[in-house]
C-alpha cells in the first residue's frame, strides 16, 4: 500500500512539472512574439522620427508663399530662405543638400559604372564593389584629361592661336571712378577726363597714317583725314596729296 502512495505521488509531481514547462514554453514564446513586435514598431516609429532639438520644415519659414513642405514624404525640395546665400544657411532645401559636397561626385560615380556596365564590364558597380570603382573612375577621369590636353595641343600646333588663350592682365579689365567737372559747354574744369580702358591697343594706326578710317567724309564715300584717300588699305601719303 505505502508502494503504491509513493507510486501515485511521483506521477503527480511529474505531471506537475510537464504542465509546468509547457506554461513555461507557451509564455517565452508570447514574449518573443510582443519583442518582435515591439522591434517592429520601434524599428518603424524611430525610421521615421526627427530628432527633436531640430527645428521642424514646415516652421521654417511660416509664409504660405514660400517653399512647399510635402507632409507624405515629408521634404521641402525648395529654399525655405529665398533671397539668402543658402552657404550661410544652417537648412537650405532638401535640393541643395542632393548637390553640395560629394553628392554630385557620387552620381557621376554612378553614372559611369552603369556606362561601364552597358560596355560590358561588370566589375564596375558602385554598391558592389565601390572602392573599385572609385579607383576605375579615377583612372578615367585622368585619360579623358590627358586625351583632352593632347587634342587642344594638337590643334593649337596645326592651327595656332595659342596667344587667343592667354588672359589679358588685369588692369585692362578694371575701371576706376575718377571725379570730374564739366563746364556748362562740355569742357572739363575739374580732375582729367577718364579714358575708357579696353583689352584693345589704342592710339595705333596702321600704314603710317595719322588718323583712323572713317574721320574724313567726301562725296558719299568714307576716308582718312589726313591724306584723304578713301580706300582702307591705303598707304598714307602725308600732306603732299592734299597740296
Amino acid at each position: 500500500r505505502k508502494a503504491s502512495e509513493l507510486d501515485k505521488s511521483k506521477e503527480k509531481d511529474q505531471s506537475d512539472v510537464n504542465a509546468n514547462s509547457i506554461e513555461a514554453q507557451f509564455a517565452s514564446s508570447d514574449e518573443d512574439d510582443e519583442d518582435d513586435d515591439a522591434n517592429v514598431k520601434s524599428k518603424s516609429t524611430v525610421r521615421n522620427l526627427r530628432i527633436r532639438e531640430d527645428t521642424a520644415k514646415y516652421l521654417r519659414n511660416l509664409d504660405p508663399d514660400s517653399a512647399y513642405y510635402d507632409p507624405k514624404t515629408r521634404s521641402m525640395r525648395e529654399n525655405p530662405y529665398a533671397g539668402k546665400d543658402p552657404s550661410q544657411l544652417a537648412y537650405a532645401g532638401d535640393n541643395f543638400i542632393r548637390y553640395s559636397g560629394d553628392a554630385r561626385d557620387i552620381l557621376k560615380r554612378e553614372v559611369f559604372a552603369w556606362e561601364a556596365g552597358e560596355r560590358g564590364n561588370s566589375s564596375a558597380h558602385l554598391q558592389a564593389n565601390p572602392t573599385q570603382t572609385a579607383l576605375m573612375y579615377k583612372e578615367y577621369k585622368g585619360k579623358t584629361s590627358d586625351i583632352k590636353s593632347t587634342r587642344q595641343q594638337e590643334i593649337l600646333q596645326k592651327y595656332g592661336g595659342e596667344e587667343h588663350l592667354q588672359a589679358p592682365p588685369r588692369e585692362l579689365l578694371h575701371q576706376e571712378e575718377a571725379y570730374v567737372e564739366y563746364s556748362r559747354t562740355g569742357e572739363v574744369v575739374k580732375g582729367a577726363e577718364p579714358k575708357a580702358q579696353t583689352r584693345y591697343k589704342e592710339d595705333v594706326y596702321a600704314m603710317n597714317h595719322s588718323s583712323v578710317f572713317g574721320s574724313w567724309w567726301s562725296d558719299g564715300k568714307w576716308g582718312y583725314k589726313c591724306c584723304k584717300q578713301t580706300m582702307k588699305n591705303s598707304y598714307c601719303t602725308g600732306t603732299s596729296l592734299n597740296k
